[in-house]
């Protein structure tokens, strides 16, 4: 298999990641007397009224994927798009599924297919997120102005849950390793601007490059793991375990146990309408058709 086909393959297993695996329907949910058969089947009643809750930062995360993904499309087409300004406007996408409305003073992007799957999601009582993440994030893209890296929002902010990212970056094939660490610090400049931060952003998008364009692997090599202790210093503890299953999974680790796992993960309106895997799926989808070689 080609390297950008490596690459490609590894984005719905990373991007599913980032989910906590005990919540009650992820891959690693343990049976208990009350449990159906498959507490993941999106069939079961029980399964569908669970709610799954997410890091505000999670769902920024596949925002720019989503933002990425349009960069790309307009790109296979042959029509040029700013990179910051499709990720700008994926980030804008996020505000409104947190708050409710877009910023003051922001234009209101097109509407995306994610958008309302999140929104379906959220309505119906099955996807909220967790309290109090985020909100670093929220202020820094409250102006409605499109912040960049010579003039990046908040500066002097620390908080960095925005490394989540840069996650997507790295796993954007056909790119070299300039522009790639270019749209890493791009995406972070428009929330934070901490020159500490920007360059951890650049690499990790680097690392999951690496990882996600090799053989598969349940263990990070040594230079990795190192590599992530780097990056994770100083992170909140849901943050770096988030940022750790998700490197794993780069590498091409399995989650376990995958049948229930996979089938949710599988697109189709069914499981995009219950479950935040079924979401991940129908972009992971959208995303190989976009990027695969013609």
């Amino acid at each position: 298999m080609e390297t950008a086909e490596i690459l490609i393959s590894r984005f719905g297993p990373v991007l599913a990641a980032a989910v906590e695996p005990s919540t009650p329907s992820g891959p690693t949910a343990p049976k208990g007397p009350t449990a159906s058969a498959d507490p993941a089947d999106p069939t079961d009643p029980a399964a569908q009224a669970e709610t799954v809750v997410l890091h505000a930062e999670v769902l920024h995360q596949l925002c720019t994927a989503d933002g990425l993904l349009e960069l790309l499309d307009w790109s296979r087409q042959g029509l040029g798009a700013d990179p910051l300004a499709c990720m700008w406007l994926g980030s804008l996408r996020w505000y409104r599924l947190i708050t409710g409305s877009y910023p003051e003073n922001a234009p209101q992007p097109p509407a995306r297919r994610l958008d309302a799957q999140l929104q379906r999601l959220s309505s119906r009582g099955r996807l909220t997120v967790q309290q109090g993440s985020g909100t670093t994030s929220l202020r820094g893209l409250s102006q409605g102005q499109m912040s960049y890296p010579s003039a990046p929002a908040q500066p002097e902010s620390t908080d960095a849950a925005a490394l989540l990212r840069a996650v997507p970056v790295g796993l954007a094939p056909y790119i070299d390793a300039t522009m790639r660490r270019a749209w890493a610090r791009q995406t972070l400049a428009l929330t934070h601007g901490h020159p500490d931060l920007s360059q951890k952003a650049e690499d990790l998008a680097d690392l999951v490059n690496l990882l996600a364009s090799g053989a598969p692997s349940d263990a990070l090599p040594e230079a990795a793991l190192a590599q992530k202790e780097k990056i994770t210093a100083g992170l909140d503890d849901d943050v770096a375990a988030i940022l750790d299953r998700q490197l794993r999974a780069a590498a091409g680790a399995a989650p376990a146990p995958l049948p229930a796992y996979s089938r949710l993960l599988q697109a189709d309106s069914e499981r995009e309408s219950q479950h935040v895997y079924g979401v991940i799926g129908a972009l992971a989808q959208d995303w190989e058709e976009v990027t695969r070689a013609r």
